[in-house]
């Protein structure tokens, strides 16, 4: 029989607090901290000892999340290096001819913003896109609106949800969870593909509809061009696609995996961005700055996610001890058992957990806030019912990133408003119908898988 202490229900209450706010849509750092702060208290009864293992929680999430930190700055530091010298404009080139048509532009359009997104994240990709290409496609018929929709679902939806390449999100994950980043990602992929593929699905037709009678826009201008492009930018923008794809073949072929995998793209991201700022002027300078740069996109990224898991850290025994010391328990596994003992649980039931969880989490619009959670969740769900505890952190991750990643939440899809502009509300109300149609398919995928 678990023992149920004090500190565990300091840990609970805790979590309740969290989840209220929430609901509340404020930001959850302040709850997380204090919780941090009464867990330490109740466990050691001690106030030096609790602002110590304070310090502690947060470096060890920050340990942990550093190689994720690390490759994401790499990327972001590279896309800019690569958009400065005209890159974008030479990749994209070649699909302009084709951008004829609203349902050429849309899946040409949106496969493109996927397709980048896996390999330069989505925030970097809509930059390149919607200022090389908006001009063309509102010229085949699209409207800013749609524009804008689409690549939120094909980028900050479909791809970031998977992440497949740069693997951040699911390294969050998998980090709670306690497993390796690449069996999440095989464990996620029929569910990432039933809710993607069903969102999109959707989509396509709902927008199709609102085109349907549409006049082509002709006051919309060609951007391409317009931008400055360097003679050796075909050269690397050539070789930038054939690193990623030989990078992505080798991954395949001698089955790299996990912090193999990270290192290779991030070793081939700091050549490139080196490739491109040596054909600059004052190109020592430029490496600074880029690198300076995609730092400070990185950090400000998961500044909020090193706090928000160095909480949700102290449920795992074995981040507990490192945290809190020898005398610590699995404190939200611990409550998982003894919720089992008294609550019936199963598939149906945890599977449904997951999905209102990722919804809530998704709420706050950082779609990695809700990870760590739903990674303790899965783990605590897995060892209680003996079911797939990957499938089911899927579920919780996949909901997090289509909710909360900058699909369904106005204040998350600034990045893309910021490029095309377009009211925030418009897009949300946009997406929603085919965000949570393609969410009740993945739950009902997940269900059937576990």
């Amino acid at each position: 029989m678990v023992g149920i202490t004090s500190t565990h229900i300091v840990y609970l209450s805790s979590i309740i607090v969290i989840f209220i706010f929430m609901l509340l849509r404020k930001d959850i750092i302040f709850p997380c901290i204090l919780g941090i702060l009464a867990v330490a208290m109740s466990q050691t009864k001690n106030i030096l000892k609790s602002v110590e293992i304070l310090y502690t929680a947060i470096f060890v999430s920050g340990k942990e999340l550093w190689q994720v930190i690390l490759i994401i700055s790499l990327i972001i530091a590279m896309s800019r290096a690569l958009d400065d010298i005209g890159a974008d404009v030479v990749i994209t080139k070649p699909f302009l001819r084709f951008l004829n048509t609203p349902s050429k532009s849309f899946w040409i359009i949106g496969l493109m913003m996927m397709l980048l997104s896996f390999f330069l994240w989505p925030s970097p990709a809509v930059g390149l896109i919607g200022a090389v290409l908006i001009g063309p496609v509102l010229k085949s018929g699209f409207d800013e609106l749609s524009f804008a929709s689409l690549v939120t679902i094909f980028g900050f939806g479909a791809a970031l949800s998977g992440d497949f390449f740069i693997q951040g999100v699911p390294s969050v994950t998998a980090k709670t969870l306690g497993i390796p980043t690449s069996k999440l990602i095989l464990s996620s992929l029929p569910v990432w593909g039933v809710t993607s593929l069903a969102t999109i699905i959707i989509f396509y037709f709902v927008t199709m509809k609102k085109l349907k009678n549409k006049k082509n826009n002709d006051k919309a201008d060609n951007n391409v061009g317009k931008k400055k492009i360097y003679k050796e930018s075909y050269i690397i923008s050539i070789v930038s696609v054939i690193f990623f794809a030989v990078d992505t073949f080798l991954m395949y072929v001698l089955k790299i995996r996990g912090n193999a995998a990270t290192a290779l793209i991030g070793g081939s991201a700091v050549i490139i961005l080196l490739a491109s700022s040596i054909v600059q002027k004052d190109f020592l300078d430029k490496v600074r700055e880029y690198l300076k740069s995609g730092f400070l996109s990185g950090i400000r990224t998961f500044a909020p996610i090193i706090l928000i898991s160095a909480f949700f850290f102290l449920g795992e025994l074995t981040t507990a001890k490192q945290v809190i010391g020898p005398e610590a328990k699995g404190y939200l596994m611990d409550l998982g058992l003894y919720l089992s003992k008294h609550i019936p649980l199963n598939k149906y039931t945890v599977a449904l957990m997951q999905l209102l969880v990722g919804v809530l989490t998704g709420l706050s619009g950082s779609g990695f806030s809700g990870l760590p959670l739903v990674g303790a969740l899965s783990k605590t769900f897995a060892h209680t019912l003996n079911i797939n505890s990957s499938l089911l952190a899927s579920l919780g991750e996949i909901t997090c990133i289509w909710v909360g990643g900058g699909t369904i939440i106005p204040w998350s899809v600034v990045p893309v408003t910021a490029i095309i502009k377009v009211d925030p509300d418009s897009i949300v109300k946009r997406n929603l119908f085919p965000v949570i149609i393609g969410l009740i398919c993945g739950y009902i995928a997940t269900v059937l898988l576990l």
